[in-house]
C-alpha cells in the first residue's frame, strides 16, 4: 500500500511539473534578449509587435542586459506589461537632449503614450550629464516621459539628470517602490502621480519637481507619501528645493516622508525672480504642503509662508482612490476611476533605513 502510494505520489509530482513548465513557458507573450534567446533582440521591436487596442494585457519579458535604444509605445499598445529579471540588470536607455532632439519633450530614452501600461524591474535612463560643458545650451534629458493614462512602476529605477522623468500629460501614474534620481526638475509636467515608498535622490543642488498643473482643474498634482527624500549617494547636494511651480496651479504634497538636510530650510522655491518672466507670478497660486513629515534639520515653522503644512484631515483626503479617482481633474476627461493594485508586493517600508546611504541596498532588504 506504501509503494502504491509513493508511485502516485510521484505520478502526480510528475505531470504538476509539466504542467507548471507550460505554464511558466505561456505566461510571456513575447520575451526580448541581447543574446537571441528570445522572440526579439529590440524592445522597439517588441513594442511594434503587440496587438492593436487588445483588451487583453500582454506580457513582454525583457531579459537582463543594457538595451541602448530610443523607444516608443504609441497610443494603440494598449495593456501592455514589461518585467525585467531586475532594475539592476535590465537598463532601457539612450542620450539624447533638448538641444540636439528638439526640444525637451523630445529628448526622452523611453515614451509611453498608451493607457494601461506597467513595468516591474526595469531601469529607465538617460545618460546625458547636464553638468558637462557641450550640454549647458540645452541639458534637457528626459529618461521616461508618460502621456498614457494608468500607468504603473514597480520596483524600477529612473534615473537621469535634468528632467529625468516627464509626467507630460494631465494623466495617472502611480509609482511604487522605485529610485528616481536627477538634477534639476527631475520630477516634472502636467500628471497626477503618486509616488509610495519611494527613493527620491537629488544628484546636485537645484529643485526636485517641477509641477505644471492648470490653474483650477486639479485637486490632485504629484503626491509623495512614505518616501525617502536624500543626496545621491556618489556626491553632495547641498540646497536642494522641494520643488518651484512651473505652472500656475502647481500642486505637490509630501506626507509622512523622511527629508535629509540637504532640502533648504524654506523648503520650496519661486519659479523666477524676475517680474517679467511669465512664471513670476505662479507662486501666488501654487499648492505646496507637507504633513508629518521628519528629517534631521526638518522645521515645519521655518517653511516659505506661502506653503502649506496640512492637518490630519486635510491630509486624509491623499488615498490612492482619491487621487485617482476619475473626477480628480478637469482639464482632462478620465473615463474610470481607478485603484490600482500591484501583485504580490512584499516590499517593506523604506523609512526605518532612513540613515541609509545605499538605496539599492535598502530594496534588496525590503523585497526580502
Amino acid at each position: 500500500m506504501k509503494n502504491t502510494l509513493q508511485k502516485i505520489y510521484l505520478l502526480l509530482l510528475f505531470f504538476a511539473n509539466i504542467l507548471s513548465a507550460q505554464q511558466n513557458k505561456s505566461i510571456y507573450a513575447i520575451v526580448v534578449a541581447i543574446d537571441g534567446s528570445g522572440n526579439f533582440t529590440k524592445v522597439q521591436e517588441a513594442f511594434d509587435a503587440v496587438p492593436d487596442n487588445s483588451l487583453k494585457r500582454t506580457i513582454i519579458f525583457v531579459k537582463a542586459g543594457t538595451y541602448k535604444e530610443k523607444l516608443k509605445l504609441i497610443s494603440s499598445k494598449k495593456n501592455v506589461t514589461l518585467i525585467g529579471e531586475s532594475y539592476k540588470n535590465t537598463i532601457l536607455t539612450y542620450d539624447d537632449y533638448a538641444e540636439i532632439a528638439g526640444g525637451t519633450s523630445k529628448s526622452f530614452s523611453t515614451l509611453i503614450e498608451a493607457d494601461g501600461f506597467s513595468a516591474e524591474n526595469i531601469t529607465f535612463k538617460n545618460t546625458i550629464d547636464s553638468y558637462l560643458p557641450q550640454y549647458k545650451k540645452g541639458g534637457q534629458a528626459v529618461a521616461l516621459m508618460i502621456n498614457g493614462d494608468r500607468s504603473i512602476f514597480h520596483n524600477c529605477k529612473i534615473s537621469g539628470f535634468q528632467d529625468t522623468f516627464y509626467l507630460k500629460a494631465n494623466k495617472r501614474t502611480y509609482i511604487k517602490d522605485c529610485i528616481i534620481d536627477g538634477t534639476t526638475d527631475f520630477i516634472f509636467g502636467s500628471g497626477i502621480a503618486l509616488f509610495e515608498n519611494c527613493f527620491i535622490q537629488s544628484k546636485g543642488g537645484s529643485y526636485i519637481t517641477a509641477s505644471n498643473q492648470d490653474l483650477g482643474k486639479n485637486k490632485y498634482g504629484f503626491v509623495f507619501k512614505d518616501c525617502v527624500v536624500m543626496e545621491y549617494p556618489k556626491g553632495a547636494a547641498p540646497n536642494v528645493s522641494l520643488g518651484r511651480p512651473w505652472g500656475a496651479g502647481a500642486n505637490v504634497v509630501f506626507i509622512h516622508c523622511f527629508e535629509e538636510s540637504h532640502i533648504i530650510p524654506d523648503g520650496w522655491s519661486v519659479w523666477s525672480k524676475e517680474p517679467e518672466h511669465k512664471a513670476y507670478n505662479n507662486w501666488k497660486t501654487t499648492f505646496y504642503a507637507e504633513y508629518n513629515c521628519y528629517g534631521p534639520v526638518f522645521k515645519p515653522n521655518a517653511r516659505i509662508p506661502w506653503s502649506h503644512q496640512l492637518n490630519k484631515t486635510e491630509a486624509s483626503e491623499y488615498t490612492k482612490e482619491k487621487i485617482f479617482a476619475a473626477n480628480s481633474t478637469t482639464a482632462n476627461i478620465l473615463d474610470v476611476d481607478w485603484n490600482p493594485i500591484i501583485d504580490k508586493d512584499k516590499c517593506n517600508s523604506i523609512l526605518p533605513a532612513k540613515k541609509a546611504k545605499n538605496a539599492d541596498l535598502v530594496f534588496e532588504k525590503g523585497f526580502h
